[in-house]
């Protein structure tokens, strides 16, 4: 296939800086972070969990500088597997590019799952009770709609959402520290607050890098965004920096409802719905709709992310190039039906055999985020193994080794013996995936020895933009 022919996604109107910061921000769900992993962090770290979600994003943080590193010479919506193939081969490309597939569907499918969920829910508290599954199905499909017919339009949508759940979050936060129930406290701030020490740290920090999961949503929309080359990497940091501050306000907030009284946090399934009932009272109703704009917002960006990286491994061959066409929208409809309905299929099939919509959930999301959490790691690896950049010594060596370090932290906290059934079979599940790749991606590339100079040839730039 020839440069000239190679599909490309040029929609009518790029994406801006602020767009691609809204939808990174949206795949980072705020309000969902807020509703189920705030509670757990409190749970582990209490009164101190301020602290712990700093550490995340310093952690973090480093690992969206090696993205940025590669991003600002090589954007591509093959993101961070692109960046993993030119460093370390095709063999390897192609394999993280097979894990990354069927990560992002197991993803997929726990966002579905949870908009159907929390929408179920939510309808029942005003006595409308239909079967999770409808509500799943529906919305579903009318976001795979949205997604297929333009990027400008569905990444406005999910800014829309992500501006409702944000001014809620904020105006609850605000009120708390307007009339708090008992005087304001900076203990939130000391590293004695931290509930366990160390121990306390270690089990809630995995929770609070997932926090930030989807930070390299701009990477994948590189292709459709003006001026990528720096877009893209300025989207990166300051959605990490934007999501962090608040995160770290309306935790602070939270606890300040509590009288920083760590046992009626972890008392709590959910501290912020039950401040939103003081606070609002009969408004509440607004934070179940923060919620639900929030999963939306969410599910919105992750399948126009997901299904950026699965384009452009297909037009590289990486797998078939079947899944390369372009829709009259100028989007990849072909992979996003297939994220979507195998999304679909995988979340109801774990609902129906699970203990509720929610531990599918839980099961869903852990599946699909022990894989992209190696591929992190991987793409940290990569800054260091790569000889073609030249970067300053820092960010080619000791912030990478420390970018290292902190994502296997919560791999292994994902991973470690001695857990219940079924996650004591997720890592087993995802060996034999591991293994299968790699299997796939050499037979790949000895049937195809092309394949590996064709990953990551593919770039693109202010010239291309204009044809």
């Amino acid at each position: 296939m020839s440069e000239q022919s190679v599909p490309r996604l040029k929609p009518k109107n790029r994406l801006t800086l602020f767009d691609v910061i809204n939808s990174t921000l949206a795949q980072m769900a705020p309000a969902a972070g807020i509703y189920y992993g705030l509670p757990v962090i409190f749970l582990a770290t209490g009164v101190g969990s301020p602290l712990t979600i700093l550490l995340a994003a310093i952690a973090v943080a480093i690992v969206g500088m090696s993205l940025t590193n590669f991003s600002k010479t090589n954007p591509s919506s093959g993101s961070l597997i692109k960046y993993i193939g030119i460093t370390f081969g095709g063999v390897m490309g192609t394999a993280c590019s097979l894990i990354y597939l069927v990560a992002t569907i197991f993803l997929t499918a726990s966002a579905f799952i949870e908009i159907g969920g929390w929408t179920a829910d939510s309808l029942a508290l005003y006595g409308i009770h239909v079967h999770w599954i409808i509500p799943t199905i529906v919305l579903a499909v009318m976001i795979w709609g949205l997604t297929v017919i333009g990027i400008d339009r569905s990444t406005k949508i999910a800014a829309v959402a992500l501006i409702i759940e944000v001014v809620v979050l904020l105006g609850v936060s605000i009120l708390i520290l307007i009339y708090p129930p008992a005087p304001l406290s900076m203990e939130p701030f000391l590293l004695t607050s931290i509930e366990g020490g160390l121990s306390g740290i270690g089990l809630a920090f995995p929770l609070a890098v997932y926090l930030f999961i989807g930070f390299e949503n701009s990477v994948a929309l590189s292709e459709e965004t003006e001026n990528p080359g720096r877009n893209t990497a300025r989207a990166v940091l300051i959605s990490i920096a934007i999501i962090a501050l608040f995160m770290i306000f309306v935790a602070y907030s939270i606890i300040q409802g509590f009288s920083n009284n760590a046992k009626d946090l972890s008392d709590s399934s959910n501290p912020f719905m039950d401040l939103a009932n003081i606070y609002l009272g009969r408004l509440s109703i607004l934070a179940i709709i923060a919620g639900f704009t929030s999963i939306a917002g969410m599910t919105i960006a992750c399948l126009n992310a997901y299904s950026r990286v699965v384009f452009n491994s297909s037009r590289e061959g990486v797998i078939s190039k079947k899944f390369s066409k372009i829709s009259k929208w100028q989007t990849p409809a072909i992979t996003l039906s297939l994220i979507t309905g195998l999304g679909l299929i995988l979340a109801i099939f774990f609902g129906l055999f699970s203990d509720g919509w929610i531990s599918a959930f839980g099961y869903l999301g852990s599946i699909g985020t022990i894989p992209v959490l190696l591929i992190y790691a991987l793409l940290n690896l990569a800054v260091i193994v790569n000889k073609k950049e030249k970067w300053p010594f820092h960010r080619k060596y000791p912030l990478p080794i420390i970018g290292i370090i902190s994502i296997v932290v919560p791999i292994w906290a994902m991973v470690q013996p001695g857990q219940p059934a079924p996650a004591s079979y997720f890592p087993i599940g995802i060996l034999i995936l591991c293994i299968v790749s790699f299997a796939y991606a050499w037979f790949r590339v000895k049937m195809d020895p092309a394949l590996p100079a064709r990953i990551g040839a593919l770039e693109v730039t202010e010239q291309q933009e204009k044809i």
